[in-house]
């Protein structure tokens, strides 16, 4: 089974850089190739506030709502 981690509002940036994200001024996640992310569930832009983790071994972002966690528990573990 994979690990699960968890991580705080204060580790954010830090999570999202380990992720190859950054934040543009307006808040707003990046990935290396200057997109927005556009988590799980959603058709807008996710800003580092609204950042709440990533799917094991992907790079589906989710987004710290109930759409988000939900379509990606939906379309992404779906096996389990």
């Amino acid at each position: 089974m994979s690990p699960t981690i968890t991580f705080g509002h204060s580790a954010a940036e830090t999570v999202a850089s380990e992720f190859g994200l950054e934040v543009r001024e307006d808040g707003y996640l990046v990935d290396e190739e200057g997109d927005p992310v556009i988590p799980s569930g959603s058709d807008e832009p996710m800003t580092l506030e609204e950042f709440s983790g990533t799917g094991v071994g992907s790079r589906v972002f989710i987004k710290d709502d109930f759409n988000s966690v939900s379509e990606y528990v939906e379309e992404h573990r779906s096996d389990i």
